[in-house]
């Protein structure tokens, strides 16, 4: 049986903790009004990604399904309902939360179609216009066994930020036994999600 563990900025835990585990859900929650958006990176041994769809953002060309006109009608349509993919299909990003109290995006990651090059996934939230996480209540990340519905651990950003318009709240690092980590980050940057962009690309 699992324990739920409470990270602090800079813990780890490792998810070989749990056997057998396959699918994880990665819940990004907030209050606020604001517009905020959820992303994941996939990176290589540099720290960057490797190919274009690794950034799994709300508005990627690389989907859960592709563009059929007869099936969406129009690209627009097609962009509401699916869901941004990475490019070896292992990440599932969100569907677009316009904010609110108790808002929040989720992605997935299926372990098992991780790619070998990818050694870390970092999962950000960025702020859409012109407001920071100053008025943000209350943001964490949950990591849950998608399978059994489990919380294994979670990280609240107690973190005071002031002008930030982004934030890396966690990642999975792939460990040198080959095993994945959840590691508890919580560093916030100006400059948005185009901060974030010039980072890992």
């Amino acid at each position: 049986m699992a324990r739920n563990f409470n990270l602090n900025k800079g813990e780890r835990f490792s998810l070989a903790k749990e056997e057998g585990l396959e699918k994880i859900q990665v819940d990004l929650k907030w209050d606020s009004e604001a517009d905020l958006d959820a992303t994941a990176f996939l990176l290589g041994e540099d720290g960057v990604i490797l190919e274009d769809a690794d950034f799994v953002f709300y508005n990627s060309a690389n989907r859960s399904e592709p563009y059929d006109r007869q099936k969406f009608g129009s690209k627009r349509n097609w962009q509401n309902e699916t869901v941004p993919m990475s490019f070896d299909g292992s990440v599932l990003g969100s569907a677009d939360d316009l904010g609110g109290e108790d808002s929040g995006e989720t992605m997935h990651v299926e372990l098992s179609k991780v790619r070998p090059e990818v050694t870390e996934i970092v999962f950000c939230v960025t702020i859409h216009g012109s407001e920071s996480f100053r008025d943000v209540k209350d943001p964490q990340i949950v990591i849950i066994n998608e399978e059994t519905g489990e919380e294994l651990c979670h990280y609240n950003l107690k973190e005071n930020f002031s002008t930030e318009s982004a934030v890396i709240a966690g990642s999975l690092v792939l460990n040198e036994d080959g095993e994945w980590e959840f590691a508890a980050i919580g560093n916030g940057y100006d400059g948005g999600l185009q901060t974030l962009v010039d980072m890992y690309t």
